[in-house]
């Protein structure tokens, strides 16, 4: 996965990763999340899907899980309100070790917000205005930003597809673009690259093994 992405997630930039349910979406950023407090760097983790686990962390933390958990700020809003919030005072809480930001889902509490909503403009308008803001906070700060989405059925050709929720707007702000798929191995997972440092690539793809201590290339 690292060779795929030519060195990992890039800081400086958005990074979004879509796919359908259980295809590995919340590993991989528990995952980068604990990558990144190894190397002694802080973590703001906003948890719109409450799936972020204390046992799934460490399993994938392991024996350094206490240790590094001080540097991972975990998030929890229950609306899009309260994740607009958290999103636009973000900077409040940067410091020069801050280095990853990760909103697992971005698209969850937008799509729960629909069917109260009187504005589907507004609406629209709030989730523009948060990705364009971590968009701007990466870039200025130096920092890894990355996003997941759910997605839903394409209603344009080719029909049948999937795309992320909201897909117009999160595909104008982030540079990278990584979909997940499951495989017909339970365990194994499809990641193609669909779009790098703010250019469509042809997918490239590796396949990804889903373990209980996190993700691993198949050989291993």
């Amino acid at each position: 996965m690292d060779k795929l992405l030519r060195g990992g997630f890039t800081r400086g930039e958005v990074t979004l990763i879509y796919g359908e349910a259980a295809t590995g979406k919340t590993t991989t950023v528990i995952q980068a999340a604990t990558a990144a407090a190894k190397m002694g760097l802080k973590v703001l983790y906003i948890d719109s899907d409450h799936s972020f686990t204390q046992q799934r962390f460490h399993q994938i933390a392991g024996a350094d899980s206490k240790e590094i958990s001080q540097l991972i700020m975990l998030f929890l809003p229950e609306t899009f309100s309260e994740q607009r919030t958290l999103v636009e005072s973000l900077e409040n809480y940067v410091t020069p070790a801050l280095g990853l930001v990760v909103i697992d889902s971005m698209s969850s509490l937008y799509r729960a917000a629909f069917s109260s909503s009187k504005s589907i403009f507004s609406l629209n308008r709030d989730l523009s205005r948060q990705v364009a803001y971590l968009g701007e906070l990466s870039s200025s700060r130096n920092i890894a930003c990355v996003l997941t989405s759910q997605v839903h059925a394409r209603l344009s050709p080719p029909l049948g597809d999937i795309e992320p929720v909201a897909r117009r707007t999160l595909f104008h702000f982030t540079r990278t673009i990584l979909r997940l798929r499951n495989t017909p191995k339970a365990n194994v997972k499809d990641f193609a690259l669909e779009r790098i440092g703010g250019s469509d690539v042809a997918r490239t793809r590796c396949l990804v093994a889903l373990r209980e201590n996190g993700l691993a290339d198949v050989a291993a």
